[in-house]
């Protein structure tokens, strides 16, 4: 069975930082954790940019702003298809201090533009950063 969904990507973005996200994948491999963005499915029935503002707050404890949309993604797994929208956001700087990470994460860094592909391993979304401004 052919199936299609709709992810977004939400890139937080302070001055020349980025906010990434150590997530917890899976005890039964040595490193368990995986530096990402912020990154959710929509729900049926909900709009993208909702999705992503709502992603923030449930990932972070914290309200982002949309900033633009940045670049878009479609990929194959199988026979289902992910199709992505990446977000340029912002979290305002008094709410850093407030960020709880909900329990799937272990914790948070900025990083430069440049220090990204140190932390995150997938080849797709570095791919996908490839030529973007951000």
């Amino acid at each position: 069975m052919q199936s299609t969904f709709l992810r977004v990507k939400g890139i937080i973005k302070k001055d020349d930082r980025y906010l990434l996200l150590k997530r917890w994948v899976d005890d039964r491999i040595p490193d368990p954790f995986v530096w990402e963005f912020i990154d959710a499915e929509v729900n049926h029935g909900e709009a993208p940019d909702d999705t992503v503002l709502r992603a923030i707050n449930e990932q972070l404890s914290v309200e982002g702003k949309i900033e633009k949309i940045e670049y878009t993604w479609s990929s194959m797994l199988g026979d289902t298809h992910c199709v992505g929208i990446a977000y340029i956001c912002s979290i305002a700087e008094a709410d850093e201090a407030n960020i709880v990470l909900s329990e799937e994460f272990g914790e948070w860094i900025w990083v430069t533009r440049e220090e990204i592909p140190e932390y995150i391993e997938n080849q797709y979304v570095l791919k996908d950063l490839e030529g973007k401004a951000l």
